[in-house]
């Protein structure tokens, strides 16, 4: 059931699909209608809603998607396809802590959160504090405050933590706080760079394989979507081809001899 700051996704179609957190007395207008949210609280999600006009709207539990789509955002952020990806690579589980640099508007942040659960914990790093606070008011939005520590500090002097599960990288220079990746994760813990250009893979790497990281990759992930309609499935024309690379390493024990 539905309940007061709950976040729920109302879909009218294709085109208009919102992001809106329940707050009784509330009224969410749209240009197909409006809807007053006091009258939605105790509704199951999936229930079909009338708006002002009479138009139908249906109200969804929130995906990942839903919420890149709908949180606000004041610089570019990772896309879906690269976050999943990064987070499927890295081994992580719910319930394990991850440290994050830079924060940006949070998207990476919203979702590792959203993956390690009630248990897990994401420290999240940024040398502006401009950009933490809307990825701050991201995350309560969605009422996730508990899962994430916000820090302002330049990682590549260092992390404050240690004995890391894995460590993710969104920043010009990844290369520079590798070694600060290094000492933060735990052995055989995984870091996870993204860089938007092949000359950050070549330096990133090297900085890796000279920082003991074994069974590095640099990968691409490229994602076509299908036109849906009777008798003319096709690939849309406009589409996310390149978006950047993901470069993964995992933490050796330096030799002792």
């Amino acid at each position: 059931m539905i309940k007061e700051e709950d976040i729920v996704t109302l879909w009218i179609d294709p085109k208009r699909v919102y992001l809106i957190k329940v707050k009784p007395g509330k009224k969410f207008a749209t240009d197909k209608g409006a809807i007053e949210l006091d009258k939605i609280i105790g509704l199951e999600y999936g229930s079909e809603v009338l708006l002002s006009t009479g138009n139908k709207g249906y109200l969804l539990q929130p995906s990942l998607m839903d919420i890149y789509n709908g949180l606000k955002r004041t610089s570019q952020v990772l896309y879906p396809k690269d976050i999943a990806y990064m987070i499927y690579s890295s081994g992580i589980k719910p319930g394990d802590m991850v440290i994050e640099a830079g924060t940006g508007s949070g998207f990476l942040t919203i979702s590792l959160a959203y993956y390690l659960g009630e248990k897990g914990k994401v420290i999240t790093y940024d040398i502006r504090e401009d950009m933490q606070k809307i990825a701050k008011k991201n995350v309560e939005y969605l009422n996730i405050s508990d899962r994430v520590v916000f820090k302002l500090k330049d990682v590549r002097i260092g992390f404050d933590e240690t004995n890391i599960d894995a460590v993710f990288l969104d920043m010009p220079d990844p290369w520079n706080a590798i070694k600060s990746a290094y000492e933060a994760l735990k052995p055989s813990g995984t870091v996870v760079i993204f860089v938007p250009t092949t000359n950050q893979i070549e330096k990133t790497a090297i900085a890796l394989k000279n920082n003991n990281f074994i069974d590095i990759h640099a990968e691409e992930l490229i994602i076509r979507e299908y036109q849906i309609k009777e008798n003319a499935i096709r690939p849309k024309n406009v589409g996310v081809l390149h978006t950047g690379y993901i470069i993964r390493g995992r933490k050796s024990l330096k030799s002792s001899s």
